[in-house]
């Protein structure tokens, strides 16, 4: 796992092979971008190192064209429930939109929304980066 700061006050982070993590303050926006497949514990770390962050509240763009092995049932019901604890220290996680390419990563990543509601979160999937980009800097409150 490699961190690094950047001088602009974004830093970057090498969550694991297949992911990709920046949080950039001045815009309050995490982009994570996924190579390959990622697994539960990558989704996890990932998940942490926002709240370690300060970033909870931040939108967040995750660039999945590249993902496959959509998570399972099990995997995504453990997801929410991880975000509901950590929703539950720092209140409410800021936007989520998805970016997909595949199928199966749609359909999942929509059920992840549908449960997110349980957790107050706010998910969107696209397949679209623009659109992604436009409603996250909307509904996040971004310029």
């Amino acid at each position: 796992m490699t961190d690094t700061a950047e001088t602009d006050g974004s830093a970057s982070l090498e969550v694991g092979v297949p992911l990709y993590y920046e949080c950039d303050p001045a815009r309050r926006r995490i982009t994570v971008t996924s190579i390959g497949a990622v697994d539960l514990s990558d989704a996890l770390r990932m998940i942490d190192r926002q709240a370690a962050d300060g970033a909870w509240s931040y939108g967040v763009l995750y660039d999945a064209r590249m993902g496959f092995d959509a998570p399972s049932e099990e995997d995504v019901r453990r997801m929410i429930v991880h975000v509901g604890g950590v929703t539950t220290k720092r209140g409410p996680r800021g936007p989520v939109a998805f970016v997909v390419a595949d199928a199966e990563l749609f359909k999942m990543g929509s059920w992840y929304a549908s449960l997110g509601n349980l957790t107050a979160l706010t998910v969107r999937v696209f397949t679209n980066l623009e659109n992604a980009e436009q409603w996250l800097s909307t509904y996040g409150g971004q310029t």
